[in-house]
């Protein structure tokens, strides 16, 4: 289990409730809770939402084990001081709110995206944790951006195909004895165009908030769209 930073801007959005796009997210619910008067209890309230057919046995078994994993005495919700303490670490990870000071972190499992939004500040609730099919949710993602929700690249100097997923940095070996020529054939198979591959690469090498992660960066053959920039004389 792994708590990160979000990747791109648009997912600060999921760690509040948004209900009119969340059957459109995939949000299969969340948890609401507070650590008490003294900061080292441990309240908790489950909402459910549009998806809640997605709660499950297997999402409770997953769901329970990682909330379960971050109450330990190393973990962000072991209690409010351990909270506070760790977001003060992390100041990338902070969301903008009028209330005061909060943290927001993103967990993906293999079928699950989580996003905990965290308020070490007595008096109040304490965290969100809004729980999302992962295919779905980035499927918006993507669809938002005008991209794929994967695609697949080719690395010249190793001569290897990789897959990169929208929304997470670096890739996933595919085949390391490939070509050009067949990962197009693959992203063609995927509708995928170059401008979009190219796009898909840089998110997942630079940050997908950069402008190298917009296809319309790129012409239809891939290549990088230069800004013109006026002369003196044409001002």
């Amino acid at each position: 289990m792994v708590l990160e930073a979000i990747k791109m801007k648009e997912e600060k959005d999921l760690f509040f409730f948004n209900k009119d796009e969340e059957r459109t997210l995939g949000c299969i619910g969340y948890l609401r809770g507070d650590f008490g008067g003294g900061g080292r209890e441990f309240w908790s309230s489950w909402f459910p939402h549009k998806f809640d057919e997605r709660n499950d046995e297997k999402f409770k078994v997953i769901f329970d084990a990682i909330i379960n994993k971050l109450r330990e005495p190393t973990g962000v919700l072991h209690d409010r001081e351990s909270m506070r303490a760790y977001c003060r670490t992390q100041p990338h990870c902070k969301v903008d709110h009028p209330w005061g000071e909060q943290w927001g972190f993103r967990i993906l499992t293999q079928d699950y995206a989580l996003y905990l939004r965290c308020i070490p500040t007595p008096g109040d609730y304490n965290f969100y944790c809004f729980c999302y099919d992962k295919e779905m949710v980035m499927n918006k993602l993507a669809h938002d951006r005008g991209l794929p929700r994967y695609c697949y690249g080719f690395i010249p100097t190793s001569k290897e195909e990789i897959r990169i997923d929208i929304a997470e940095s670096g890739y996933t070996p595919v085949d390391r004895d490939g070509s050009m020529k067949h990962v197009l054939e693959m992203n063609r198979e995927l509708g995928v165009t170059r401008p979009q591959m190219e796009a898909m690469k840089v998110g997942s090498m630079f940050g997908w908030n950069v402008p190298g992660a917009d296809p319309r960066s790129y012409d239809e053959y891939g290549a990088a769209i230069r800004k013109k920039h006026m002369d003196r004389d044409d001002r």
